[in-house]
């Protein structure tokens, strides 16, 4: 929350049934030394989402009329309920105080706060965009035999899920069929465009088009770059044959001569997939980084994340935390197997999640939940917090929880807690259909979360991190 200095004082305003759950957290920030003065001002309503900007306002002037303790001194700022909907500013007028809307969960206050992350939202895209620590080139590997309106579709796709350069990958044997017009109608949108091939007619006519850079180039290519080597950038890769040593070898080799040639390179030592050499081939990332601290390199994402058969979220943070130290400039990576859609996404959050912990000197760690794609939040409550809830409940309207173990649904007049969300909802006895459709979805939701021991929120929809 921007504009809090230290020994700010705050005023967090809620309802009767919320106000424990944020004592306790205004009570963890008063011990945790945020420098933050934060109180809790109970207004007497159950729900605090139901209260209005005006109401509130209401309640605030009697409560300061009769000396309310919380009151006596101007705060700094007064935080409404996150679901709380409409303008605060006739209470900024009426008070004289700066008056914001918190968070939707009270539980994120100190996030919000900015006390266990870093100000920018990386995870909700505001942050680890174009000109980050890397670029991400996503690869549309069907181009070859896409057309260019499809190909621009794509292109779009990857771009709105945080692309900064597309690539068109090529066949081995026709390379990229009718280049000249793909990268054309990519330039035309403003795309930076590489391609992908050793495909030597289609280098040709893609540097000549306008590509920004080529994939790639070796000694078994490497005399094109008399005829196009300063027309773009280019991917130099080594030669394929020989053993782990040569294969190092002929990358310094192939990068001298490309140079020599006028080329502006990028050196690619190739990641090799799982159990065939990958740990080897990050070891020639960082021989080749240490041997050149400030060459252009890149590294190819998708011989991990497609040749891996896991989710790629945490393939891609663990791969993005070793290009941040490797400093490399560009990242390659696809969406073809099923476990690695997304990958867009998840190396964007997974930037901004490496630099803001490489600027602080820390471990990636309590920074964004991005990339915690299934392994969310844990629940909030436990059933004693639960139960106390019930004693302020006046309505026969079920609210539902999810704690460590169990689903929980309560009103005024019965509690039901377990693991059988079918025998939750009988006890419910609901007749209507509106409202027996809503309390079954609501306990699946609810189901689900606990499967997975994480938080649930009623009404909300389950949060996936960057998940769409």
């Amino acid at each position: 929350m921007a504009g809090l200095t230290d020994r700010a004082s705050v005023i967090f305003v809620t309802g009767r049934l919320a106000a424990p759950s944020l004592e306790e957290v205004t009570g963890a920030l008063r011990q945790n030394g945020s420098g933050i003065s934060a109180s809790v001002l109970r207004l007497p309503i159950s729900v605090a989402a139901l209260m209005t900007p005006e109401w509130a306002l209401g309640q605030i002037i009697r409560m300061r009329q009769e000396d309310c303790p919380a009151l006596r001194d101007r705060p700094d700022r007064i935080v409404m309920p996150g679901r709380v909907t409409g303008s605060f500013r006739d209470m900024e007028e009426a008070l004289g105080v700066s008056v914001t809307r918190g968070p939707y969960d009270l539980w994120d206050i100190p996030e919000w706060l900015g006390l266990d992350r870093g100000p920018d939202a990386y995870d909700t895209g505001e942050a680890g965009s174009s000109g980050g620590s890397f670029r991400i080139i996503a690869e549309i590997t069907d181009a070859w035999r896409m057309t260019p309106d499809d190909i621009v579709s794509a292109a779009e796709g990857f771009r709105e899920n945080g692309a900064d350069m597309v690539d068109l990958g090529g066949n081995p044997l026709t390379g990229v069929p009718g280049v000249e017009e793909k990268l054309s109608a990519l330039k035309r949108r403003g795309f930076l465009v590489s391609v992908d091939t050793f495909h030597r007619d289609t280098i040709l006519r893609a540097a000549d088009s306008g590509a920004d850079m080529i994939l790639s180039v070796n000694s078994s290519n490497m005399d094109l770059l008399g005829l196009v080597g300063k027309m773009c950038r280019f991917v130099v890769v080594p030669d394929y044959e020989g053993d782990e040593s040569g294969y190092t070898a002929s990358l310094e080799a192939n990068v001298r001569e490309a140079e020599r040639m006028g080329a502006d390179v990028i050196a690619d030592p190739i990641l090799r997939p799982p159990l065939l050499g990958f740990v080897r081939s990050l070891c020639g990332f960082y021989e080749y980084r240490s041997l050149h601290p400030d060459a252009p390199m890149l590294i190819g994402a998708g011989n991990a994340t497609e040749l891996l058969e896991a989710d790629s979220s945490g393939v891609n943070a663990l791969l993005a935390a070793c290009i941040q130290e490797l400093r490399i400039e560009y990242v390659l990576t696809t969406e073809v197997a099923r476990w690695a859609r997304g990958a867009v996404r998840e190396l964007r959050a997974a930037r901004g999640i490496m630099e803001t912990a490489s600027r602080r000197g820390t471990p990636p760690k309590r920074i964004s939940q991005a990339l915690r794609e299934l392994k969310g939040p844990p629940p909030r409550y436990g059933e004693k917090q639960l139960r106390e809830m019930q004693s302020e409940i006046s309505d026969l309207n079920w609210r539902i929880f999810v704690t460590e173990d169990a689903v929980c649904a309560f009103n005024r007049d019965r509690f039901l807690c377990g693991g059988d969300i079918a025998e939750i909802y009988a006890g419910m006895g609901l007749t209507d259909p509106g409202h027996s459709f809503y309390a079954g979805c609501e306990l699946q939701k609810a189901a689900i979360a606990l499967r997975l021991g994480r938080n649930y929120v009623q009404d909300d929809e389950l949060s996936w991190g960057v998940l769409p």
